[in-house]
């Protein structure tokens, strides 16, 4: 009888999976990002072949267990809370999606697996905190002098890997104008709308270039099997924010 009671238990904890199942899939059937063209968000990137959401699993709240659901987190979504949809943002967007394609090879991103080195940039930091859950005061973020790349490790297998452009496919003539604007700005010295309409369109196409370019011919992607992480406990991580300094300059 005993027995009896202990199969019926079990059909019935099946069947209520099963719905569960059915009724919550680990898909990112509810939620889509919105992929629609904006002010801040053109045509051509929403439209881009590579522009792909990332699909991402969380906990239900402060206390909560894993969802049943899951959602998508898109480009579009990562610029309205950025501020803009900058060339850093796209760079670092394509760079994490990449990493995370092999981290969980399932097509869901744990965010609550995650840690991350990256450079000390409101680009940088901004997505990959969005992409991938990981934070300083957690101690899953690390800011280090990494260049505008990632160190990325899933933190459940030790699983980690590097990522950069490859070499030349940042154009020379941006980072020279670039690096013009902001030793300028540093010196307190004002920049010219032309500079700075010049090199948001240097921005635009290399952003649609980053969006229409098969991954692996834009990336160096390196496992690194011995990464060892190590948080900022010591090491002074103040930065100033760099995508302010011209909000006064005159158009």
């Amino acid at each position: 009888m005993q027995n009896k009671s202990k199969i019926i238990s079990g059909i019935i904890s099946l069947f209520v999976g099963i719905l569960l199942l059915t009724a919550y899939p680990a898909t990112a059937s509810e939620g889509k990002t919105d992929d629609s063209s904006d002010w801040f968000y053109s045509k051509a990137i929403a439209k881009a072949k590579y522009n792909k959401p990332i699909v991402v699993r969380d906990t239900d709240g402060a206390l909560g267990r894993y969802s049943l659901k899951t959602k998508e987190i898109g480009l579009k979504d990562l610029a309205r809370i950025h501020g803009h949809a900058c060339d850093g943002l796209v760079i670092a967007f394509v760079e994490i999606k990449a990493v995370l394609e092999k981290l969980f090879p399932d097509g869901i991103t744990d965010r609550t697996d995650l840690r991350v080195v990256s450079k000390n940039g409101p680009c940088w930091v901004d997505t990959v905190a969005m992409m991938t859950g990981a934070r300083i005061n957690f101690k899953t973020l690390r800011l280090d002098k990494i260049g505008d790349g990632f160190i990325i490790q899933r933190i459940s297998t030790g699983e980690a890997y590097d990522v950069h452009l490859k070499p030349g496919v940042f154009p020379e003539d941006q980072a020279a104008l670039e690096g013009k604007i902001r030793k300028l700005r540093s010196e307190g010295k004002p920049v010219s709308a032309e500079d700075i309409n010049t090199v948001e369109k240097m921005a635009d196409a290399l952003n649609l270039k980053l969006l229409t370019t098969p991954p692996d011919k834009l990336l160096d992607i390196k496992p690194l099997p011995d990464f060892k992480f190590a948080a900022n406990d010591t090491v002074d991580v103040f930065g100033n924010r760099g995508d302010i300094i011209n909000k006064d300059m005159p158009r």
